[in-house]
């Protein structure tokens, strides 16, 4: 297999663009507005007729710039399948998303153990938000009054 030649790279103003037969390459630095000591990278590619064909790899893949740039030129050399590849990152987000549902059910969890120990409902606590919303500024100020012993408003 013959050697490829290397994907001229073009500063568009805040990214760098490379163009290899019918796919283009945009690589972003992750940290342009964080921090710009950490000179992450993430790349997106994208196919001239073929929208599906095209991929990002924020939240999946950080390279540092050289890093990026040799990942672009993998897979226009077709050493990286860009579909296997997005099949490991919908593992990845699948896999990120059960650990979310999984944490937030144990918080969950433990909110409504609360609530029972307090003899409450989720019902009873939620219709219990709408009545406090609906006093308005004024009667949450009142109630916290009463509740620190300055009683109610005089002329009432």
């Amino acid at each position: 297999m013959a050697k490829q030649t290397e994907i001229k790279f073009r500063d568009r103003g805040g990214f760098l663009e490379g163009r290899r037969g019918n796919l283009t390459f945009a690589i972003y630095d992750d940290n342009l507005w964080k921090d710009p000591k950490k000179k992450t990278c993430s790349v997106v590619v994208r196919h001239k007729d073929i929208e599906s064909l095209g991929f990002n790899t924020a939240g999946h893949r950080h390279f540092m710039l050289e890093g990026a740039k040799e990942f672009c030129q993998k897979i226009a050399a077709g050493e990286i399948d860009p579909e296997a590849l997005l099949m490991e990152f919908a593992a990845e987000d699948m896999a990120r998303e059960q650990a979310a549902i999984r944490d937030v059910t144990e918080r969950a969890k433990k909110f409504h153990a609360r609530l029972d120990a307090m003899g409450l409902k989720y019902r009873d606590l939620l219709e219990l938000e709408v009545l406090a919303h609906s006093l308005g500024d004024m009667g949450h100020n009142i109630l916290l009054g009463y509740e620190r012993g300055e009683g109610w408003p005089s002329g009432t």
